[in-house]
């Protein structure tokens, strides 16, 4: 008990540090767990390596299970297509690219396969806080992102046991997949059957919500068990068996401070199991790194335009997924536990995951996808028709929004200019010979070549509202009329003393822009 009561004395203590200077607690717990067994062996004390090692795997059971919470497949819904797509290339390229990158730098093939597997897998509890931190667990990249992320962990499962099972021969591999995959089909009998009638039959309180959770939990792992299967299988499929709506919601509030406890104590463990990686694996690490980021940005960013997603949402997508994934730890542990893979090889995996979660908040930044966004090949094309348009309507901003109000504005004969800075979006409406200029509809430039000050309306709806402040100002002293989407009703009486129209959310500003079309713009044969 007492190496125990340290382990959670040094967790306090890294985030009591990690609140006051205001930086992120994984990293500081790995360096108080490195740092007591640096302690340790000054002092010339023996570790506990069961109980350290114990605690990883308890650590990493809840962890895991919270993770299959957020994965619900309801998500994937109308997506299941570019899911796939994207899962299956983003993960199995990826994995490919950093199994060759072990061979070039000297690894065997062994090593190679378990440094490929761990990166290929992103963080689900990264992804997922960082969503629900931007509020965009139901945007259309967000539920893209989801669903990639439920893929990846359903192939990293699959993977990891047959790894395990490879050194007792290809029979038992197909043996143990099987295992797994009925055990996964119990699972989704149990999210799509047993979880409704639950909810719908019975009521209970929180207490024993929890208690049914964990049941779950340890139902699932002792079956993995029985079934000879690493145990965390069981604790991922038990998290994705609650994961229907809406006892995920439920379960998740609750497993909030149970979880951030065992992170603490997963981390804080972790530290304390790693061994000194030598100047050459951290340099190996750096390039591990590299690669990941490298390669998942380009891929992700491609393949999800190429099945329908916008160019700027594509690259936000590949910014989220550029980490790997506490299944890679889960990976590395049972990996060096089988006598497959080193200690320091276990530390390596561990240094590459701490890494880029850690850089993950700051990758995935709006303003980083915008200049990527920026590099995005331009489609000049569309330009030219607008060069001497006026008396039209100009729609700053596509989003969802954009095509029900161009439909109904081209239906009325009023010609249409839209300004949008995603070269996804202007390569479609190209294809549809819709006028359109790639820009920053906040830029005096963009607006210019869109000739705001000749149309009769410009439509704001980009993602912020200061967005549209300089086109306000820029057309304060036009006859032009602005609309502007705002969210909150400060921002309504903004916009109101600059001289614009303001709504409340984009349905609503089609709808009152429609309104105002019918009074303002009559019929008319051209712009």
């Amino acid at each position: 008990m007492s190496e125990m009561a340290i382990l959670l004395l040094a967790a306090a203590i890294a985030f009591g540090i990690s609140k006051f200077l205001r930086l992120p607690s994984i990293p500081l717990l790995l360096l108080a767990g490195a740092g007591l067994n640096a302690l340790a062996n000054y002092a010339a004390v023996e570790v506990p390596q069961d109980l350290i090692r114990d605690m990883i795997e308890i650590g990493l059971a809840v962890l895991v299970f919270a993770a299959g919470v957020e994965l619900s497949p309801r998500r994937m819904r109308g997506r299941a297509r570019a899911v796939t797509i994207l899962a299956v290339i983003q993960f199995f390229t990826l994995g490919l690219a950093g199994g060759l990158t072990a061979v070039w730098l000297g690894y065997g093939w062994t090593t190679s396969l378990y440094i490929g597997c761990a990166l290929s897998a992103s963080s689900t509890l990264v992804v997922v806080r960082h969503l629900q931190q931007r509020r965009q667990m139901f945007e259309p990249y967000g539920r893209l992102v989801l669903g990639v992320l439920l893929l990846q962990d359903i192939f990293i499962v699959l993977i990891m046991v047959a790894l395990i099972k490879a050194p007792e021969g290809w029979l038992m591999v197909v043996h143990g997949l099987a295992n797994a995959i009925a055990l996964g089909f119990l699972a989704v009998g149990f999210h799509r059957w047993v979880v409704p009638f639950v909810v719908k039959r019975m009521k209970l309180d929180e207490e024993e919500l929890m208690l049914g959770a964990l049941a779950v939990l340890f139902a699932f792992s002792a079956m993995a068990y029985l079934l000879d299967l690493p145990f965390l299988v069981g604790a991922f499929l038990a998290g994705f068996a609650i994961s229907a709506f809406p006892m995920n919601g439920l379960v998740r509030g609750m497993l909030g401070s149970l979880s951030g406890f065992f992170l603490a104590l997963f981390f804080i463990s972790a530290g304390a199991f790693l061994t000194l990686p030598s100047g050459e694996m951290l340099v190996h690490g750096l390039i591990f790194i590299a690669v990941l980021i490298v390669v998942t940005v380009l891929l992700v960013a491609i393949v999800a335009e190429v099945v329908g997603y916008s160019s700027r949402a594509a690259v936000e997508a590949g910014l989220l997924l550029s980490q790997t994934s506490e299944f890679s730890l889960l990976l590395a542990l049972t990996g060096v536990a089988s006598g497959q893979i080193s200690g320091e090889l276990f530390s390596l995996i561990a240094l590459i995951t701490v890494s880029t979660m850690t850089l993950t908040p700051l990758l995935s930044r709006e303003s980083v996808a915008l200049r990527l966004v920026k590099w995005h090949p331009r489609y000049r094309s569309g330009e030219s028709a607008c060069k001497v348009m006026s008396g039209h309507a100009v729609l700053l901003g596509y989003g969802r929004a954009g095509p029900r109000t161009l439909h109904a504005l081209q239906e009325r004969g009023i010609a249409c200019v839209v300004v949008d800075e995603d070269s996804g979006v202007i390569k479609h409406l190209i294809g549809q010979g819709v006028p359109c200029v790639q820009g920053n509809g906040s830029d005096i430039r963009t607006l210019e070549r869109a000739h705001c000050q000749q149309a009769r309306v410009v439509f704001c709806s980009m993602r912020r509202t200061r967005d549209a402040q300089m086109a306000l100002d820029y057309l304060k002293d036009s006859p032009t009329k602005v609309i502007v989407r705002v969210f909150e009703p400060f921002e309504e009486d903004e916009v109101r003393a600059a001289g614009g129209h303001p709504v409340q959310t984009a349905y609503a500003a089609s709808a009152q822009f429609l309104d105002w079309v019918e009074v303002n713009l009559p019929q008319s044969s051209g712009g």
